[in-house]
């Protein structure tokens, strides 16, 4: 992609290296800077402006919206060359980059020197979106900087959709002076603005009218650098961001305002449009594969299991899109013949194939746990960035995901539990339906250890059964490791008692049954386990310890935390006493229960042949939320004193 500035082209600006303007920057502007640099002196660069301004304006009888970016960054330490070299710009299909211009201000006796030496290029962007997989990022890399240089980007971007305008973002990896989002438009252009993430409160907000336009001001000064939390979805649950959108808009001389986006009926009649020519001609193959993967079923949900097993089982998912191409599902007979798809395309070859043997299914739009939106707060396409299929039958309704291959019929990936979901019913009815947690009890495992002292060491077996979520991603993950690196893996997710756990041999196991549970067993050995003081011994039975590590440092944290999947851990430790040896010391029974979050349960039993710990663990939530960080702490520490607990064997 070759980007004209100016009548250059971008392959020959770049070419010429080293251009140094002689202009200087006055001295004002050098004195800006120094009270910046005393400020932010420890770090390591901070922006000193970034300003998005968006402008929406009437051209010929039609809204169009166009964005200029000013990003400007003030190096500070003597390793920011090295490190702050480069600026991004993200755009795409739906945010045409139109030009960009960079410059570096060197500082020198006189002031700053304006430098043009840069290199740029554009590649595609990762990112989670699937609605947006044709997206670029255009880099560019200065040379020649030093300490106390500024590094200054201005571009432009075209957004070629209203409907998707773009979201600002008020924190980055480093501190910033000024953050500055700003939006004008007509008077007869309605907006909406929501805020979202922690610390929206730093974001203040003026407007500005015109003769016949009107501004909208989003500032924030002094923000902090953005300090990534653990155990989220994405930054978006904590980033403070503002999402503008329009809801109507009336043009001069028109009878009547034009409605957008100010409920999810207006965003559904806008996605509509996007899959109402799909799948409209009846295919001969698409019928007859059909009809054979569901030959003999007497029961729509025997036909639903079929058509998505057989597309888990043929179907490749292959995520590549460019412009429309990230919004329109192909149609399903291509699919058919092609065997592979994206998102949208498994949901198309689902829906085709089940309506072909008489089932109700739809398309279905959905957003991943990596959304912290809702349809009703944000009706805008930014909700989603997933499609499935929705199927009823009877009055229940079931959500098949074709780019999973594993998880089994009947149940959802982790990372659509418990989001909205939009289903296209025909082209004026819809149904907005969440998404069913499932609970702890389907993503079980249990874990039995059985031990024997020999010595100062211990020799054991374990036996691990997996239920659920559990089950499903380690058959995903071990389908990835083979040998000495799947040897090593099993090994991480066993091992226990100390670092001298020593793995003897294991074995796999997974029935082919629809819930698709899955077993490991092992040997293994500890050495130096055993604690030994004159006629006692002392062993720690709590080999496994869940739930010490979740402890939550809650300082700077205002977000709670995100858990994958609910799930119910059972373990049972059976510990064989040594023959002249009897137990004179068991640690009292424990249980604690944080209302519908958390809890455990231990207990201890004594034969004259043994001593058995179990311990029974319950995650009710995918969100411990910040008013329950205290007691989760409490709780957790309450914990961890158990599991320091030893059992005491004495000789006779």
């Amino acid at each position: 992609m070759i980007i004209e500035k100016r009548g250059i082209p971008c392959y020959l600006k770049n070419a010429l290296l080293a251009i140094i303007c002689l202009g200087g920057i006055n001295g004002y502007a050098q004195e800006g800077y120094e009270a910046i640099l005393e400020r932010y002196r420890t770090e390591n660069a901070v922006i000193t402006n970034n300003t998005e301004h968006l402008i929406i304006k009437n051209v010929g009888g039609a809204l169009v919206a166009e964005s200029s970016i000013t990003h400007e960054k003030l190096l500070i330490s003597e390793m920011s060359p090295g490190l702050y070299n480069k600026e991004y710009i993200f755009h795409s299909y739906f945010n045409k980059l139109e030009q960009f211009d960079a410059e570096a201000l060197i500082p020198s006796e006189k002031g700053y020197r304006k430098k043009k030496d840069y290199l740029d290029k554009t590649t595609t962007s990762e990112q989670e979106n699937i609605f947006y997989d044709d997206a670029k990022q255009t880099e560019i890399s200065f040379s020649g900087l030093t300490k106390n240089s500024v590094l200054k980007t201005t571009y432009t971007i075209s957004h070629t959709d209203l409907h998707m305008l773009p979201v600002f973002y008020f924190q980055e990896s480093i501190p910033a002076v000024k953050q500055v989002f700003e939006i004008t438009a007509p008077k007869y252009v309605q907006f909406k603005f929501v805020l979202k993430g922690d610390h929206t409160d730093w974001i203040k907000q003026t407007t500005e009218e015109g003769k016949n336009t009107i501004t909208y001001r989003f500032t924030a000064d002094n923000v902090p650098a953005l300090k990534e939390l653990a155990d989220l979805p994405s930054v978006t649950y904590y980033m403070p961001h503002v999402i503008p959108f329009i809801t109507a808009y009336q043009l001069p001389h028109d009878e009547r305002p034009t409605q957008m986006l100010s409920d999810p009926s207006q965003l559904y009649a806008y996605y509509y449009h996007f899959i109402k020519d799909v799948n409209l001609v009846k295919d001969d193959l698409l019928s007859k594969t059909a009809q054979d993967v569901t030959k003999g079923d007497k029961t729509d949900r025997e036909k639903a299991a079929h058509i998505y097993q057989w597309v888990q089982q043929n179907m490749h998912y292959i995520a590549f899109e460019d412009s429309l191409g990230g919004y329109v599902p192909r149609q399903a007979a291509d699919i058919c013949r092609r065997k592979f798809g994206d998102c949208k395309d498994m949901a198309s070859i689902l829906t085709a194939m089940c309506r072909e043997v008489g089932l109700k299914a739809y398309f279905t739009w959905i957003g991943t746990r990596h959304k912290p939106y809702t349809y009703d707060e944000t009706p805008l396409p930014l909700v989603d960035n997933h499609m499935i299929c929705a199927l009823k039958i009877g009055e229940e309704w079931l959500f098949m995901d074709g780019t999973d291959p594993l998880i089994p019929f009947g149940y959802n990936p982790s990372g659509i539990q418990g989001k909205e979901a939009m289903i296209a019913i025909d082209e004026k009815n819809f149904k907005i339906i969440k998404v069913s947690e499932t609970p702890a009890n389907v993503n079980a495992v249990t874990d039995s250890t059985y031990l024997q002292i020999n010595g100062k060491s211990v020799a054991g077996r374990v036996k691990m059964g997996y239920k659920g979520y559990p089950a499903w991603n380690l058959e995903s993950t071990l389908l990835y490791y083979k040998n000495e690196d799947r040897d090593k893996y099993v090994r991480a997710i066993t091992s226990r008692g100390s670092n001298k756990f020593v793995q003897k041999s294991y074995k796999y196991y997974q029935n082919e049954k629809d819930e698709k549970e899955a077993s490991l067993a092992l040997d293994f050995t500890i050495d130096n386990y055993v604690q030994n003081a004159g006629k006692e011994y002392y062993i720690n039975m709590n080999l496994n310890r869940n739930f010490e590590d979740d402890y939550v440092d809650a300082k700077d944290r205002n977000v709670g935390i995100s858990y994958k999947f609910k799930t119910k851990v059972k373990e049972v430790v059976v510990l064989d006493i040594p023959k002249g040896f009897k137990a004179t010391y068991v640690p009292p029974d424990a249980a604690n229960s944080l209302n519908d979050m958390w809890e455990y349960k231990l207990s201890y039993k004594v034969t004259p042949e043994q001593i058995i710990l179990t311990k029974d663990y319950e995650l009710k939530t995918l969100m411990l939320p910040v008013d329950k960080f205290a007691a989760n702490n409490k709780m957790v520490e309450e914990l961890k004193k158990q599991y320091k607990e030893s059992v005491v064997l004495t000789a006779n």
